[in-house]
């Protein structure tokens, strides 16, 4: 295997074999009977360049086949620190995915929609006594329309049974009288003992629930121009 070549060879100056460092080989090709053509001191110096040139042409092909070889590994490095940095974004890009799975089932779902579709396509997430009273076309304070009466709702929910036992209540009347009693199933909808009067709303609660309250406006069956008076109100 050859010696690796460090610098460039054309870049090494020739010598000066015409000088008295030299001499001896000169002589020694003048007098060679196998170089019959080199009688003269200047052809013996001219033998030598051509010698040393044709020397340093073979070490520029070796040194310019070390360029090439070093320049593909290079390349090769490159691909290779490229594939490895393309494998590395596509797992990260895989694990990001996973984390936004993961995120998106702690998220609340988000329902579609179609531009131009009035409020009520929104699904209605309401208290099932807020749902009972909108049927009714009945009174229903806007607290009803909050996420805490959401909340109770699911809580109850949970804990509902369906069972026979009977208890007591309390129905708002029309009649004059005053309000009724009657027995009804513990897993009845009723009023929750958590509402709080519209006048005890701050005004950011009031205008959470308005939109909430429109959207149930169609649970009644209101005419069209019930509606958009209820909506132009707000």
């Amino acid at each position: 295997m050859a010696e690796r070549l460090e610098i460039d060879p054309t870049k090494i100056p020739a010598p000066d074999f015409a000088s008295e460092a030299y001499a001896f080989v000169r002589n020694a090709l003048i007098a060679d009977a196998n170089t019959p053509e080199i009688n003269t001191d200047e052809l013996a110096a001219l033998r030598l360049k051509t010698q040393w040139l044709t020397h340093i042409e073979g070490l520029r092909a070796q040194y310019e086949t070390q360029l090439r070889e070093a320049e593909t590994l290079r390349e090769q490095s490159r691909q290779e620190a490229a594939d490895v940095e393309r494998l590395a974004a596509v797992e990260r890009q895989e694990k990001e995915k996973e984390l936004a799975k993961e995120a998106e089932k702690k998220c609340l779902p988000i329902y579609s929609f179609q531009k131009g579709v009035g409020v009520d396509s929104i699904p209605l997430q309401l208290h099932p006594y807020a749902k009972k009273m909108m049927s009714a076309r009945k009174y229903v304070p806007l607290w009803y329309f909050l996420p805490d009466a959401a909340l109770e709702a699911k809580e109850r929910s949970k804990d509902s049974l369906d069972t026979n036992h009977l208890q007591f209540a309390v129905e708002d009347s029309d009649n004059p009288s005053g309000s009724a009693v009657s027995l009804v199933g513990s897993h009845t909808v009723r009023a929750s003992p958590n509402a709080i009067p519209d006048s005890r709303l701050s005004w950011p609660q009031v205008m959470r629930a308005k939109s909430t309250f429109l959207n149930a406006l169609n649970l009644g069956t209101w005419p069209d121009n019930y509606i958009s008076m209820f909506g132009a109100f707000w």
